[in-house]
């Protein structure tokens, strides 16, 4: 999931942004966590994005600082991955979007799965097992075929999701 982050994430909007995989703002962008100026704590799952994507003491100074951050220091954060010129946000979304859909759908859906288990697996060993396993499903699959053969004939790969 990417999200575009163009204008003010608050509350609930900042953790639907925190919960996408990629995220990328225009430069106008600014981000809040909002909650204790509530009078609350954090919901929508952000108390475990944060942490996840800036580390312990990263999330707790944004979330206790309670203050807006603009796109340049949000990707200091890394609470964004890129900035780009407001007038420039929706082309740059589909142009990453559209780079990830060229990409072989069977190896996409299997390197997300596998980065996001990455913090649920704390045993090497299990990690590795589950890469190879995947690994070798990607190459024995259509596509997987199809991206040698494409390489070998210096083309770009014809993708069918098999």
């Amino acid at each position: 999931m990417v999200a575009g982050i163009n204008g003010v994430a608050v509350g609930a909007g900042l953790s639907l942004a925190m919960a996408a995989d990629i995220r990328i703002a225009a430069d106008t962008a600014r981000l809040h966590p909002g909650y204790l100026r509530a009078g609350t704590s954090p919901d929508g799952g952000l108390t475990w994005s944060l942490p996840t994507l800036v580390g312990h003491e990263a999330a707790l100074r944004f979330l206790l600082e309670s203050r807006f951050v603009g796109a340049d220091e949000a990707l200091d954060r890394r609470l964004v991955s890129e900035v780009v010129p407001a007038d420039r946000l929706e082309a740059r979304l589909l142009e990453f979007c559209a780079a990830v859909a060229a990409q072989a759908p069977l190896a996409v859906r299997r390197t997300k799965r596998l980065v996001a288990r990455a913090l649920l697996v704390t045993d090497i060993d299990a990690r590795m097992t589950d890469e190879i396993r995947d690994a070798l499903a990607g190459l024995r699959s259509q596509d997987g075929q199809e991206a040698v053969k494409a390489i070998i004939e210096k083309r770009a790969p014809h993708f069918r999701g098999r």
